[in-house]
């Protein structure tokens, strides 16, 4: 039931709806004579406070979500904003406060931010902008500008998982609440202050992403690589919190193709399809063949480019007379160093089929690019993934192989190879890498028959009862 007043009654209630006499002439201060006496109006954000010495101020009043530290998560607060000191003025009394209110409350709902602290986010835009200008962070012995690829990667990482402009799935992902450690995170890491994160924050984040563990490592790794940055650049004067992160376990795909998959997909390449699909058949016996990575093949050229640009757009060459010589040459591999790769007969036999092949009139298209698998929509811009995605799904349907071929999958399948037969130094060479602990690692598939030892400890029975 609403309350009514007398003409004379003086008004001690908190709350009641606001008139002009009202506030003139019923209410008087009723604190302890230190705090303000806080009244409000009931129909709107409006709030007096009166104090001890008679003085009235109007302040606008509004209930805004705020992060509790010391209780560790979020709650409604009133927030209180000045308007001005009430008196008996058309511009200082109860109606033009009122009029100023809507614009002071939309005002105050308004996200602030401390003007001498940024945000995570602030710091991952600063690093996209300059971050990938210098010199690779990680690089101890030798100094590595990095590559298109890897600042590709990165960037993609930095936008869609810390400035969220992925999808809305990956946006609830990884601002939703999230309780870690008796703990409580509610927001994006780039809404925190770069001074409040510490290594639960980017626990929180590898916990958002544990259904996706190498995402979630490959986000946690940019994260250190972005602290690193500004450190170096003296942007900041704290620690790396990623300094002690654990990165999860991944599951290393060690899945090679059976010797008999091999030959029939080495086969198919240089059967009667090999005429209507050159350079998807040469793209595939090739990586079969030489072992390489996949976008060291297609950014590949027929011959060393003359200016430095077209060098830096391509992965490498065929060196001069390669025929003869039978040789590529790759100018910056993933260990940043060239490499020559030896070319087999069979490597060398679908290179010439492929040179053929672009003299005829199905194919002429291609003879204009300097790419050896250029795009058929713009021949200056060598192939990509997506170039073969189709070409990929007929030869497995059309094979019907054991195991699903993907072009990954082929490079394992050379190194298990060249290790079964030549060593583990050996195909570690063949594969550029760094050391025998990657190749073990990540490119040898031990099959079942390699444990199928017969005899392990040769008796000497017979021979003890020869001495007899």
């Amino acid at each position: 039931m609403k309350r009514t007043y007398s003409k004379r009654e003086i008004i001690t209630d908190t709350s009641f709806e606001f008139t002009k006499d009202k506030l003139l002439y019923r209410i008087q201060y009723q604190g302890n004579g230190k705090a303000p006496d806080k009244r409000f109006d009931k129909s709107s954000g409006l709030c007096l406070f009166l104090y001890p010495t008679g003085m009235k101020t109007f302040y606008a009043v509004k209930l805004l979500s705020m992060y509790n530290k010391n209780k560790n998560r979020t709650e409604k607060n009133a927030v209180y904003k000045k308007i001005f000191r009430m008196e008996d003025h058309p511009q200082r009394d109860y109606a033009a406060a009122k009029l100023q209110l809507p614009d002071i409350l939309t005002d105050m709902s308004k996200p602030k931010e401390k003007k001498d602290e940024k945000t995570f986010g602030d710091l991952a835009k600063n690093f996209l902008k300059s971050g990938f200008g210098g010199f690779r962070l990680m690089d101890k012995s030798d100094k590595h500008e990095y590559k298109q690829t890897t600042i590709d990667k990165y960037t993609k990482l930095i936008n869609t998982y810390i400035l969220l402009k992925g999808s809305q799935e990956v946006r609830d992902r990884m601002s939703g609440v999230l309780e870690y450690d008796e703990r409580v995170s509610d927001r994006p890491l780039k809404d925190y202050a770069i001074t409040d994160i510490d290594q639960w924050h980017i626990e929180c984040v590898q916990t958002r992403l544990k259904d996706t563990k190498t995402t979630a490592n490959d986000v946690v790794k940019v994260i250190s690589i972005i602290y690193s940055w500004s450190i170096k650049k003296k942007k900041l004067n704290i620690n790396n919190p990623v300094a002690n992160i654990t990165k999860f376990r991944e599951n290393k795909i060690k899945i090679k193709m059976s010797d008999v998959d091999r030959d029939k997909i080495l086969d198919y390449c240089s059967g009667k399809a090999f005429d209507f699909f050159p350079r998807f058949l040469t793209y595939v016996a090739l990586l079969l063949l030489i072992g390489k990575r996949e976008l060291e093949l297609l950014e590949c050229c027929w011959k060393e480019p003359i200016t430095q640009k077209e060098k830096e757009a391509c992965s490498g060459w065929l060196v001069n007379n390669w025929q003869k010589e039978k040789y590529m040459y790759l100018r910056d591999t993933k260990n940043r160093k060239p490499e020559r790769v030896f070319l087999d007969d069979r490597a060398i036999e679908v290179l010439q089929r492929l040179e053929r092949s672009r003299f005829t009139d199905k194919n002429a298209w291609a003879l204009e690019s300097r790419y050896m698998f250029p795009q058929r929509r713009n021949t200056n811009l060598p192939a990509t993934y997506s170039s073969f995605r189709k070409n990929l799904d007929r030869l497995n349907k059309h094979l019907d192989l054991e195991t699903k071929f993907l072009f990954k999958y082929a490079r394992k399948t050379f190194g298990s190879y060249i290790a079964s037969k030549f060593g583990i130094e050996r195909a570690a060479s063949k594969l550029n890498h760094s050391s025998t602990k990657v190749t073990k690692d990540h490119y040898v598939v031990p099959e079942d028959k390699d444990n199928e030892i017969e005899n392990i400890y040769e008796s000497n029975v017979e021979r003890f009862r020869k001495v007899e």
